[in-house]
């Protein structure tokens, strides 16, 4: 089977940044600033997590709570044995409408038992958190970095995304057009192309992508290759190259879509994000 996540993540990367380590003693708070998710992992203890207009959510084993996108919400240590608790915020290239961040759900609550393909992972994670070795911080992110690929591996494997990407990179036949669409955004994509890259008539194919990942091939497309062209911009790579790289056969031609998706020309656009990233960084 195609690897249906190393280009992905290749393209839109992942990076944690552990900033909380240790005993819970008292209700915290997570707001939703900076575009950046949220990564818990309960060791031990009960807590609550809080989150406006839902009901609590008891945690009373080891669990994983991942917030992909900016999600407001408390973790409140039940009383009992110590809540001990690595936190981490969490940034997707392209921020929370990237194509991957914007693929999961709001949340994602899983039994540290359940990741068994992380347990390794967890340990070493664990390990470095009770320890005080040179390079701690830097051990940290980068297991949960891992962690975080491990994390959307089980989601495809266990088919746990009901619809969107990476429903469709779970489904056997999907899976081997969209890793082709992922890998060659360039090439002009035909519906028969890639009904045959899934083994399936072009009328099958149309019917189980809308039904699986929410919209039509095209349509897809579309947004594959805008999400594509925004980060391509945001590394100040210029116009007429990322056209061709994203399928486009002139710059007016991803212009036109471009401002049809974004409401901005692709320069202006680039050109508010990077002021945008400025100022946050200041």
């Amino acid at each position: 089977m195609a690897d249906r996540l190393s280009n992905l993540l290749a393209r839109f990367s992942v990076a944690a940044h552990v900033d909380r380590t240790g005993v819970l003693h008292q209700a915290a708070s997570f707001d939703e600033g900076h575009d950046a998710g949220r990564l818990h992992l309960l060791r031990s203890g009960a807590a609550q997590a809080l989150h406006p207009g839902w009901s609590p959510l008891k945690l009373s084993r080891p669990s994983l709570l991942f917030y992909p996108r900016p999600f407001a919400h408390r973790l409140q240590p039940d009383p009992g044995p110590a809540v001990s608790l690595i936190s981490a915020a969490i940034r997707f290239d392209g921020g929370s409408v990237g194509p991957l961040a914007a693929a999961l759900p709001p949340l994602l609550v899983l039994p540290l038992e359940a990741l068994t393909d992380a347990r390794t992972t967890l340990e070493q994670l664990f390990d470095e958190a009770d320890a005080a070795r040179c390079g701690r911080r830097i051990a940290l992110d980068r297991l949960c970095d891992l962690l975080l690929v491990q994390v959307l591996r089980h989601v495809i494997d266990r088919s746990l995304a009901n619809s969107g990407m990476l429903a469709g990179l779970a489904d056997a036949r999907l899976s081997k057009a969209l890793v082709s669409l992922h890998d060659q955004p360039e090439r002009d994509w035909k519906l028969e192309d890639l009904a045959a890259r899934a083994g399936m008539s072009r009328a099958r194919f149309a019917a189980r992508f809308k039904q699986v990942v929410g919209i039509a091939p095209g349509e897809y497309l579309t947004r594959w290759r805008i999400s594509l062209a925004q980060h391509l911009l945001q590394q100040g790579r210029p116009v007429k190259e990322v056209a061709g790289e994203v399928g486009y056969a002139s710059p007016a031609a991803l212009g036109r879509v471009f401002a049809t998706r974004t409401g901005a020309t692709p320069k202006a656009w680039a050109h508010t994000r990077t002021q945008a990233t400025a100022t946050e960084e200041a």
